[in-house]
């Protein structure tokens, strides 16, 4: 008779684990891998310096600009007037030495007559009449257009020194029409408002005024040399951000003239004290 009850072998595999389980049934999770940090991108754009109007949005609701302000600066060099003259007269090259000034470049001149006043230094063949400046203060900059005036020798000055003048904004020349015309320039009118480039800038109006004349008490060919600027801002929060620091850069502006005259005149007559 067939027996009903499996064989003992056969229990005995059932109850035995097996030895090995099977892989599949193991969950495998992937080991997770690094990220990779991404290179940084080289700027193909950097950011363009911003005009010094952006002052303006530092301040919430600034006051009225103010009124018009003036600073001086002296020295005393040991060169004759004309060639100081025909230094400052170089608005050209003012990029090369004046603090903070990036461009330079006239874009305008005039022919003064052949006849000039005597005694005086020779007319030169042309003197400017118009220029563009860039100034800059880290990465603010301003860009502007001014009239100048280049008068060799002025009745109005002590001793009849010269005088270079650059105008900006809405002011006008101080120099006397009589003066102007006699070395060419016409009638003084400021320029459109379009072309001052100082409607949103830092200035509403500008005057930079270099003097050049024999030194006071003396007859060994020195000069006095006078550096006055008369301005108004065209904002409160502008004038707060620059105004503190006006006076220095006065100063410094005729300290980098010295040492440009030293440049390219040499020690002088004397040498500088």
């Amino acid at each position: 008779m067939r027996s009903l009850h499996p064989p003992r072998a056969t229990l005995l595999a059932l109850r035995r684990p097996p030895r090995h389980a099977p892989l599949s049934t193991f969950s495998r999770q992937p080991h997770p891998q690094p990220r990779a940090r991404p290179h940084p991108q080289p700027q193909l754009n950097p950011p363009k310096p911003r005009p010094l109007s952006f002052l303006a949005s530092l301040l919430p609701n600034p006051p009225s600009p103010g009124s018009h302000q003036t600073l001086h600066a002296h020295r005393l060099l040991p060169y004759p007037p004309s060639l100081l003259h025909a230094l400052i007269a170089d608005v050209d090259s003012y990029y090369l030495f004046l603090p903070h000034c990036t461009a330079s470049r006239v874009t305008r001149w005039i022919t003064p007559p052949t006849t000039t006043p005597t005694p005086a230094p020779p007319a030169p063949p042309r003197l400017p009449f118009q220029a563009d400046l860039t100034v800059g203060y880290g990465p603010l900059t301003q860009s502007y257009t001014s009239l100048v005036y280049s008068i060799p020798s002025s009745p109005g000055t002590p001793g009849g020194g010269g005088i270079v003048e650059a105008v900006s904004g809405a002011a006008t020349t101080t120099i006397p029409p009589s003066t102007l015309h006699t070395w060419g320039y016409p009638s003084p009118a400021p320029l459109p408002p379009a072309h001052t480039g100082t409607g949103t800038g830092i200035f509403e109006s500008l005057v930079t005024r270099w003097t050049v004349a024999p030194a006071p008490g003396r007859d060994d060919g020195w000069s006095e040399v006078t550096l006055t600027i008369r301005y108004r801002f065209a904002n409160a929060a502008l004038g707060a951000a620059v105004g503190q620091v006006a006076g220095g850069m006065v100063e410094e502006m005729v300290g980098a003239f010295e040492g440009r005259a030293r440049g390219v005149l040499g020690e002088g007559m004397g040498g500088l004290h």
